[in-house]
């Protein structure tokens, strides 16, 4: 999995620096962003929706309005005390994906942008059940499909962006929609 990310981050500036020759705009960045929400979480059956957490770390190249990025993002639920409480059912679950983004700068200025985005990619998952009465845990976990839709507004300075916005994902398996409130910080290069 490691060498996996190594070698697509790798590719990023092969990729930008292809078309470097016709233009000179091309400008290479780093993301990190945050954000936690409460996501619909069905196991089992059950409906235990839960606070997820999310963490992006990407890597892109942007010309002009258009930004092209490799992401690679984490994210983890743990279901909701009242619903495991009448259940008696505790589920948590983490997932990792790999995912290809673009943006698009809808309206920008000198230090505003409003953006919108999507991307696709591929998520591994793993999901922990913990059956309280009996004792009983059950874990599963491979690989879906994810998407991606993605809006918000940029501070952006000559090497720093900031970025606010809302990220909507949604995964085939285990089926799950989540909006997630964000922040992040991109370096520009």
């Amino acid at each position: 999995m490691k060498k996996s990310c190594i070698f697509a981050f790798a590719l990023i500036p092969t990729v930008a620096l292809a078309d470097n020759s016709a233009s000179n705009d091309w400008r290479f960045y780093l993301r990190a962003d945050a954000g936690i929400t409460y996501s619909d979480l069905t196991v089992e059956d059950y409906d235990l929706g839960g606070f997820q957490g999310m963490f992006n770390f990407a890597g892109g190249a942007q010309n002009g309005r258009w930004r092209a990025e490799l992401n690679y993002q984490e994210r983890a639920t743990v279901s909701e005390l009242f619903s495991s409480l009448l259940t008696q059912t505790m589920a948590s679950m983490e997932q990792h994906a790999f995912m290809l983004n673009g943006y698009y700068d809808v309206w920008s200025s000198k230090y505003f942008a409003w953006y919108v985005g999507a991307g696709t990619g591929l998520n591994n998952y793993e999901k922990i059940i913990s059956y309280q009465d009996t004792g009983i845990e059950k874990t599963e976990d491979g690989y879906s499909a994810i998407l991606g839709a993605y809006t918000g507004l940029s501070l952006n300075f000559e090497h720093i962006g900031i970025d606010l916005g809302v990220d909507y994902y949604y995964t085939y398996k285990p089926t799950q929609n989540s909006f997630v409130p964000k922040i992040g910080l991109r370096l520009i290069f």
